[in-house]
């Protein structure tokens, strides 16, 4: 009796969503049956081969392919049938097996109570075509002369989830080491974990220390966390690029700490509404900083979704210095980002930031940046997906992208071109490339090649594991 196994095929799409872990990550796929009546599919050593079947009839089958729930396993699935050879049996095969994920040993006595330690560590190389040592206003990838270890993330959690119905509690906890360390710190006030640095370019931060309490679609976390703004976020795994954005780097905040509460006014709207200490401040409020943190989130369709945040208010003093003695004020902030994500296709998606923010009320009047960010990003198969990022950054006055030979007014440019290889569920590698130029006074100094060069070629590739 001849025996036909189905064949895996379809399209399969990662969807990069702000604040999401590896472990949330789904790749989707469909079930057919083989081409025509001539065909038979079978498996062996993990892969899926097509070969002729001389028992089937010549005539082809007139029924349509048949399709079934998507699956999620992350296994042996992946997009169309290869066109290389199995260098086995010479047959067209499908090979792209990301295996099972794995996670560190989870203790009994944490995981009957819903808590889940886990983690990751990226490191990789980053330069440029001048030789620099540093890559200029690259933020998060300024060393030019050798690798780095970026990240050393370790975290506890347990997600407050209620279904909609009752009450739930939860927290987060992260630490990090490394060269992303010191940018994640908190900087904005100098206080919590602000110093914590081993060497130049090494430091360790707790970006987030929060607790959270969940009412039916009411949810409240007090203490220390990520912002909402934007697209691109500070843990590695959750950016489909290597390097950043100038809009994400210097246009943003990080973190904030106060209270942020989420409220599902229906299954495609959320609101957002809180009160924080400005922008990357520790739990001291050593400026005094007083501001509005919230939003909406919109789920127009299946394939198109919305999000308007924005942060207000007072800034705060101290962040400009002082003149004979007397704090001076950091004025007021009011910044706000719009993202839109459009699923154009099963594999191509599409995502549109569009970033407004200004400080006003300072001593010497007010600054004002905003710029335009477009991703495109194909999933190719379950292995491999290939990603297009362009960005323009206007800084009106000279404020925001500050390197060390000072700040000029004017626009910054970048074209990113990049590949996410993942051989294993637990692994990612992101090699890119990069060109970035400047137009605008130079009066500050060049912000490329230590300030001989408004433009630059750079590259790199990092390496992120997952635990």
């Amino acid at each position: 009796m001849r025996i036909v196994k189905l064949a895996i095929s379809g399209s399969l799409l990662a969807v990069v969503l702000a604040g999401t872990t590896l472990a949330e990550d789904t790749w989707a796929s469909t079930l057919r049956q083989p081409a025509s009546a001539n065909e038979v599919a079978f498996e062996y050593d993990n892969h899926l081969y097509f070969a002729p079947d001389e028992q089937a009839s010549e005539s082809p089958s007139d029924q349509p392919a048949e399709e079934a729930p998507a699956v999620g396993d992350g296994g042996a699935a992946c997009g169309d049938v290869c066109a290389k050879p199995c260098r086995r049996c010479r047959r067209r095969c499908c090979g792209c097996n990301l295996g099972e994920p794995w996670t560190l040993p989870q203790p009994c006595f944490l995981a009957c109570r819903d808590i889940t330690l886990g983690g990751w560590v990226s490191a990789g190389i980053y330069g440029n075509a001048h030789g620099a040592a540093d890559n200029g206003p690259l933020g998060f990838n300024t060393l030019g002369d050798g690798a780095a270890l970026h990240q050393l993330w370790v975290y506890a959690e347990k997600a407050a989830d209620t279904g909609g119905y009752g009450t739930d509690w939860g927290f987060r906890f992260d630490y990090v080491f490394g060269v992303d360390g010191p940018d994640t710190q908190a900087f904005g006030d100098q206080g919590w974990d602000f110093g914590w640095n081993s060497s130049r370019d090494y430091g360790s931060a707790i970006p987030q220390l929060y607790a959270e309490v969940a009412v039916n679609d009411l949810a409240v976390k007090f203490g220390h966390f990520y912002t909402m703004i934007g697209w691109e976020v500070v843990p590695a795994p959750d950016n489909f690029f290597y390097s950043h954005s100038y809009t994400m780097y210097y246009g943003e905040p990080f973190t904030h700490t106060g209270f942020l509460a989420s409220y599902a006014l229906s299954d495609r709207v959320t609101a957002h509404g809180g009160w924080t200490m400005g922008w990357d401040s520790g739990f001291e409020n050593l400026n005094e900083a007083s501001t509005f943190l919230g939003g909406l989130a919109f789920t127009l369709s299946d394939d198109v979704s919305l999000t308007w945040a924005l942060t207000a208010g007072d800034f705060g003093a101290g962040l400009v210095g002082q003149v004979d003695g007397e704090v001076l004020s950091a004025g007021d902030i009011y910044m706000n980002s719009l993202v839109l994500e459009w699923q154009l296709s099963n594999r191509l998606t599409y995502i549109l930031q569009h970033d407004l923010g200004e400080n006003s009320n300072l001593p010497g009047g007010s600054v004002q940046w905003y710029g335009v960010n477009q991703y495109l990003q194909y999933q190719l198969n379950a292995c491999w997906a290939a990603g297009l990022r362009f960005e323009w950054f206007r800084d009106d006055n000279g404020a925001r992208v500050i390197t060390d030979n000072g700040g000029n007014a004017g626009d910054y440019y970048e074209i990113t071109a990049g590949v996410n290889y993942r051989p294993h569920a637990n692994v990612i590698v992101r090699p890119e490339i990069r060109y970035d130029w400047y137009e605008g006074s130079v009066a500050g100094g060049m912000p490329f090649n230590e300030g001989r060069s408004t433009e630059q070629f750079s590259g790199g590739l990092d390496c992120i594991v997952t635990f």
